[in-house]
């Protein structure tokens, strides 16, 4: 994506720290959620980096789930969340699992996962609202 291999370097040293900060995340995810947490996170880093330094021409993705909010105002929000709500709605929207697979890692109903999510949605526009 960067075409430079010091900065995919960098990029790719930013998202494995960033994996070590959340480990907590994750440790219940296989293979293949970390994999795809970590490709996603790199693609994010990969993106601020081009809004950062316009001068790079980079093409820049939208990205739909922000919508209105700042990815730095997001992450704030999401700190707030209790600790499971936290970590279903980072497996939901960070790392792509559904309701039935978030279900199954911690021993809920897909239905309580989503009504979690809806919880957490709240919450966070809640938080990013009212400052």
């Amino acid at each position: 994506m960067t075409g430079e291999r010091q900065s995919a370097e960098d990029i790719a040293q930013e998202a494995f720290m960033r994996a070590m900060v959340n480990f907590h995340i994750l440790a219940p995810l296989g293979d293949r959620g970390r994999r795809a947490w970590l490709k996603r996170t790199a693609r994010n880093i990969f993106i601020d980096k081009c809004r950062r330094d316009r001068s790079a021409g980079g093409e820049v993705p939208e990205e739909p789930f922000e919508e209105d909010f700042t990815r730095a105002e997001v992450w704030r929000a999401i700190g707030f969340l209790p600790d499971t709500e936290r970590d279903i709605f980072t497996l939901r929207y960070f790392a792509g699992y559904d309701s039935t697979e978030i279900g199954r890692m911690f021993n809920l109903p897909p239905s309580t996962v989503r009504s979690r999510l809806r919880s957490a949605r709240q919450k966070i526009k809640d938080i990013y609202f009212k400052e």
